[in-house]
């Protein structure tokens, strides 16, 4: 069978449309092999980072070329608007091809899907199986009903399929397609994995335990070497592997057995990866680097023991300052993941984080690239909480209004000023701004600049100027921009 899975543009206030090498579609990715694995014809488009009309236009290119017999769509929220209207019109135009849909927020919000369009078919949760024996339903070689994971519209009502079981043994998946995301791209030279998944916290904000269920599962580290390992024999431009496990250090004997195997292959990359503040181990730190990786990124959130108690983070103070502590004598970039807006927020807790994080800067360079404002996704505490308030209600999801941010206690502006207060105080890319300068560049001047001044750190010294340039200059910014990407294509 001939099938096209696509991921449709995201929302225009959260697009990345100038880094080549954002982070692709691993989920589609592992469906392309296992469909392929079994037979099938398939095309696999990324088209989150473009605008509604190249998204649109790309995907009906597509389809009008293969002309499949069926059609999946990975749906988070931040692309459901333009995947509705490609569902919609896709039905419309070519009636006879069948369409499937699946990813956080279709396993979530499956129901409301269904309802406004009874011709679809939803996958709840890892997708794999699934979809590779819903395809033996749509040949004609078995029934809807036995095919576990499914939810379907049939005589006036939604109905489900018993609940497909978690993939326990990884190693059992076929690699995902990476070629995709390097052929559409060609001066891509960042490849991204997953060697776990699932996460067993159940922090207040995150939705993807809809797919995982709180269910922590991995491969095996003889498993992900040999991918890396075939990635940078087909791929020689490849300088780095981005690892986008839910939580990478969950289990540091496993970390440490995987970087022994990426030392005894001495492969010339670097690698990345975000974590958990805890657990972690001088131990495990010292194999990273020696495998390696250059930057860990930690879901740090607030700094606020309030409220770092209260979203379920699992980690106190102490902890973060233990981290950075055992972090110092190793040579990665460190960078901590801030939000800002939780239940509960004030100036105090803002106040908080602030000397939280400063005192982590103190002891090691701690590279805040930004603060995200609390978004609110279906499926999480928050978002109960908003309703609850009458801020939101299911119906909101089948608009096209952006991802909201939590209302209930602040309105946007004043999340923005706390958004803005923490960036100009603790961010490095807000060191050309005076208020910047001053907050952040003058209170740690010589640790600031011994982190530039890293021969490494170059690029970032560069990113800081671009994205000067970028906030002030935004016109001549994409024009040049476009001119470097062509040059790259060309």
């Amino acid at each position: 069978m001939k099938i096209i899975l696509a991921t449709l543009a995201i929302e225009p206030e959260s697009r990345n449309e100038n880094n080549r090498n954002a982070a692709y579609s691993l989920g589609l990715g592992y469906l392309h092999s296992t469909l392929e694995a079994a037979g099938h014809q398939v095309k696999t488009l990324f088209l989150n980072n473009v605008d509604y009309s190249f998204s649109d236009a790309g995907f009906f290119s597509a389809v009008e070329e293969m002309k499949p017999q069926a059609a999946g769509f990975q749906i988070f929220s931040m692309n459901r608007v333009a995947t509705f209207a490609a569902i919609e019109k896709l039905h419309s135009l070519y009636p006879e091809i069948r369409i499937v849909v699946g990813g956080v927020h279709a396993s979530i919000m499956y129901e409301q899907i269904l309802i406004r369009f009874p011709y679809v078919v939803a996958v709840i949760g890892e997708g794999e199986l699934t979809l590779a024996e819903l395809l033996e339903y749509f040949s004609g070689t078995r029934t809807l009903e036995s095919v576990n994971g499914l939810a379907f519209f049939h005589d006036g009502q939604v109905k489900l399929t018993s609940e497909r079981a978690l993939i326990e043994d990884l190693d059992t998946l076929p690699e995902p397609k990476h070629d995709v995301f390097f052929e559409s791209e060609l001066g891509r030279n960042v490849a991204h994995i997953i060697s776990s998944r699932g996460c067993p916290f159940d922090c207040t904000f995150c939705c993807l335990k809809a797919i995982s269920r709180r269910r922590y599962r991995a491969r095996s580290p003889e498993n992900v070497a040999a991918e890396i390992e075939k990635l940078k024999a087909k791929y020689p431009r490849l300088t780095e592997i981005q690892f986008h496990d839910d939580t990478l250090l969950l289990d540091n004997a496993r970390v440490i057995a995987l970087c022994k195997l990426l030392v005894k292959k001495d492969l010339k990359l670097d690698f990345a990866c975000s974590a958990r503040v805890k657990p972690v181990s001088e131990e495990m730190f010292y194999w990273m680097q020696k495998a390696g990786f250059t930057k860990v990124m930690f879901g740090l959130e607030t700094g606020s023991e309030k409220l770092l108690r209260s979203i379920h983070k699992g980690i106190t103070k102490d902890d973060v300052l233990n981290l950075f502590k055992i972090l110092k004598p190793y040579d990665f970039n460190v960078t901590t993941f801030l939000m800002c807006g939780f239940p509960g927020e004030t100036d105090e807790t803002v106040r908080e984080t602030i000397e939280l994080v400063r005192a982590t800067q103190k002891i090691k360079y701690n590279l805040v690239a930004g603060v995200g404002k609390l978004w609110v996704y279906p499926g999480t505490e928050v978002y109960r909480i908003m309703k609850d308030a009458g801020k939101i209600n299911d119906e909101f999801w089948m608009g096209a209004l952006p991802v909201p941010y939590f209302t209930v206690e602040h309105d946007l502006e004043t999340l923005k000023k706390f958004e803005k207060t923490m960036v100009e105080t603790l961010s490095f890319l807000s060191i050309f701004s005076f208020r910047g300068f001053f907050l952040h560049f003058l209170r740690m001047p010589f640790v600031v600049l011994k982190f530039f001044i890293k021969p490494r750190n170059k690029k970032i010294l560069l990113s800081v100027l671009a994205a000067s340039a970028q906030r002030n200059f935004p016109k001549v910014y994409k024009r040049i921009y476009g001119a470097y990407r062509n040059a790259v294509a060309g």
